[in-house]
C-alpha cells in the first residue's frame, strides 16, 4: 500500500451506480445549459415542454439523456451531442494505457460496441445505447483499479478551481489508477501529480490542469506502465 504522504486527488464512488449515472447526466445537462446561455428557470420551462417534467428529479435516466441531446443540439464544439463517442474511446484508451486490453484501435471499439449493443459502427449509437456502453467501460475500468470521483469532490474542488469538471476529475482518477500500479511495481515512488509537475514543467497545482495535460500525463505513465507489464510478462 502506498504510504500516508502520497496524496490523493479523488474519492471513491459513494452512490449507488444508478444514482450516479443521473448525477452526471444533471451535471452535463446543466453544462449544456451553460454553454447555450440557458438559465435555470428556462431550462426547467424547456424540460416541461420535451418531457412534460420540470424537475430533473423526476425523469428516468432515458428522460435525461433525452434533454441532454434536446440541449446539445446544434453545439459545434468539443462537447457536442456527439461528445459520447469521444468519451468511449478515451475511455477504451484508459483501459489500453493500464494493460487491460492490447488492441486501442477503432475495430477493437467497434467490435466492443457490438457485443454490448448490437450496434455494429460507433457513429450510429444513439444517447442511450451510448451511455450503456460508457457505464459498462466504467465498470471495467474500476475493476481494473479506477476509482471515480464522486459529485460531491469534484463540486468542492472546481470551488478553488473553477474549470474543474468531471471530464478532469475521470482523468485524475485514470492517473491515479496508473500510479498506483507504478508504485506497487517499484517503477514510481512519487505521486503522479509531482512527477508530471516536473516531467512535462505543468502548474504546481494539478486541480488547474488542462484536459490536453492530463491527456499527455495519461499518456507518459501509461507508456511506463505497458513496459513495465511487459517486463513482467517476460520474467
Amino acid at each position: 500500500m502506498a504510504d500516508a504522504s502520497r496524496i490523493t486527488a479523488r474519492s471513491p464512488r459513494q452512490q449507488g451506480k444508478g444514482d450516479y449515472g443521473r448525477v452526471r447526466l444533471m451535471t452535463a445537462i446543466r453544462a449544456a445549459c451553460k454553454r447555450q446561455g440557458v438559465d435555470d428557470d428556462m431550462r426547467k420551462a424547456i424540460q416541461d415542454s420535451v418531457i412534460g417534467k420540470a424537475s430533473m428529479s423526476d425523469m428516468t435516466i432515458a428522460e435525461l439523456g433525452q434533454m441532454l441531446d434536446h440541449f446539445n443540439k446544434g453545439w459545434k464544439g468539443p462537447m457536442g451531442h456527439r461528445a459520447h463517442i469521444g468519451k468511449i474511446k478515451a475511455l477504451w484508451w484508459s483501459l489500453y494505457w493500464l494493460g487491460a486490453i492490447d488492441e486501442p484501435g477503432d475495430h477493437a471499439i467497434s467490435a466492443f460496441v457490438e457485443r454490448q449493443t448490437g450496434v455494429s459502427a460507433l457513429k450510429f449509437l444513439d444517447h442511450q445505447k451510448a451511455f450503456s456502453v460508457i457505464e459498462a467501460l466504467k465498470g471495467w475500468l474500476e475493476r481494473v483499479g479506477v476509482q471515480w470521483a464522486d459529485a460531491e469532490t469534484v463540486a468542492r474542488i472546481a470551488e478553488i478551481a473553477p474549470a474543474y469538471c468531471d471530464q478532469l476529475a475521470d482523468r485524475h482518477a485514470v492517473l491515479a489508477a496508473i500510479d498506483a500500479a507504478l508504485y506497487k511495481g517499484g517503477v514510481l515512488r512519487t505521486h503522479y501529480a509531482l512527477y508530471l509537475q516536473t516531467a512535462m514543467g505543468l502548474a504546481a497545482n494539478h486541480h488547474f490542469w488542462t484536459a490536453a495535460e492530463l491527456d499527455a500525463g495519461i499518456r507518459l505513465l501509461g507508456r511506463k506502465l505497458r513496459r513495465m507489464k511487459g517486463k513482467e510478462a517476460r520474467d
